[in-house]
């Protein structure tokens, strides 16, 4: 039997580069080197971007340039109904596309749903969704401020600017109301839309949100392995035992201001100890402010954006997740891939990846006097982080390397296929036993 083709559908891709580009680029690369034809639909943000290209051999059509390159000049309201409007015409191309394609991924369970649904209804086309991110699991408010702990809290390095916004998947199909997110539901129940999740704390999340979807399958980030050095095998080096890595997002969520605070108390026991942290984002000013603030602009460097990240996590002993909330983190795979434990939050993808006191550290989110307990524990004991960091790598070796998670899309994308190709022809003879 033939191999599916494959479209993968998501807001936003190359060179805007997060957490689910990075695995949408992977997995269709991956997906191409079995044969498998994997292209990328997307929006067309920036005028400069071409509508069509390959990015490491992976075809990219970008659609809605003409309604997403005017938005950023009009007002809000005007922004929302174009970018409603780009939403549309991502719906239309998916009709357009429908004979280049057997099976739509559409890769977050956001607005994008709802077009992209009703295309594949009217299309009589197989889609699979995924959930990417929960969010948080308690009741964030819209006015959210930096972690003061023993700072006054009114420092201006503390305040978020504008709106916080939770940054779940079905966060902007909720705020267009209750019939949009019935509809949503009902047209995937209506087409028999596969729902994947990242991790076993998503099982509720659906639910928890109206959009109660019996069956779910787990399928993890996979990480290419074969990009990640291990760290066991380099020489020794004083500065780096004594040197932390975070690789993160410099956002809200990503708790970079928790890190802050737990690295005040490690500084005080262990001064020497050196934190580099390996990412840019919206509050990075606040950050290095707050980081001035608490004494210890001398032990913490901001490196920025890096490319390379195995050199970055080269540098240190250990590295920490302090995310508030994920879907599934790309940094503790990454971290684990080069053979260094993690200490990390207790949050979705981190708590089914990391296995407290074998492979890593685990601690509640927003805890960072239990995250400076756990970031001492492993600067002063060489050969747990060692053995940790063994057990890390054998454990994404076993279960998150990119081979392996290929190979579960490979038996969902099949077993789609062919029951969408059996039913065909069951149909086909059934309307020729009635002629």
């Amino acid at each position: 039997m033939d191999n599916p083709r494959i479209y993968i559908a998501i807001a936003t891709f190359h060179p805007l580069v997060g957490g689910a580009e990075k695995q949408v680029l992977m997995q269709a690369r991956s997906l191409r080197a079995r044969g498998i034809e994997a292209t990328v639909l997307t929006f067309h943000h920036e005028s400069a971007w071409p509508k069509r290209e390959e990015i490491e051999g992976v075809p990219v059509i970008r659609v809605a340039g003409s309604v997403l390159h005017k938005r950023r000049q009009l007002s809000q309201p005007l922004q929302k109904l174009f970018y409603m409007l780009a939403m549309m015409i991502m719906g239309w191309s998916v009709w357009r596309h429908r004979h280049h394609f057997d099976i739509l991924h559409v890769y977050q369970l956001n607005i994008i749903a709802l077009p992209t649904a009703f295309a594949c209804w009217v299309a009589h086309k197989a889609m699979i969704v995924a959930i990417r991110c929960t969010g948080s699991e308690t009741p964030v408010s819209t006015h959210q401020s930096l972690l003061a702990g023993p700072l006054d809290p009114h420092l201006p390095c503390l305040r978020i600017p504008g709106r916080f916004k939770p940054g779940h998947d079905l966060e902007d199909l909720e705020r267009l109301g209750k019939p949009i997110v019935h509809l949503t539901y009902t047209l995937l129940l209506r087409i028999h839309a596969v729902v994947l999740i990242l991790s076993s704390r998503m099982k509720h999340y659906a639910a928890a949100h109206n959009f109660p979807i019996r069956d779910m399958q787990i399928i993890p980030n996979g990480i290419d392995i074969t990009q990640y050095q291990l760290q066991s095998d380099a020489p020794f080096n004083e500065e780096k035992a004594h040197t932390v890595v975070s690789v993160s997002r410099l956002s809200y969520e990503k708790g970079i201001d928790v890190l802050l605070q737990a690295w005040k108390l490690v500084h005080r026991e262990e001064p020497q100890a050196l934190l580099l942290i390996v990412g840019g984002g919206s509050l990075q000013s606040s950050l290095e402010g707050m980081t001035a603030a608490l004494g210890l602009s001398q032990s913490i460097t901001f490196a920025g954006e890096q490319h390379d990240i195995p050199a970055q996590l080269s540098r240190g002993n250990f590295a920490v997740s302090s995310s508030r909330w994920e879907g599934m983190s790309n940094a503790v795979l990454e971290a684990m891939a080069c053979g260094i434990p993690c200490v990390a939050t207790r949050v979705s993808g981190s708590e089914d990846i990391i296995q407290h006191g074998k492979n890593g550290l685990l601690v509640e989110p927003g805890d960072y006097q239990a995250m400076a307990a756990a970031i001492l524990t492993l600067l002063r004991d060489p050969q747990r982080t060692r053995m940790y960091g063994q057990a890390a790598r054998l454990r994404i070796e076993q279960a998150y390397t990119l081979e392996h998670i290929t190979d579960m899309y490979v038996a969902l994308y099949q077993q789609i296929y062919q029951g969408r190709v059996l039913h065909i022809q069951r149909k086909k003879v059934t309307q020729q036993c009635v002629e």
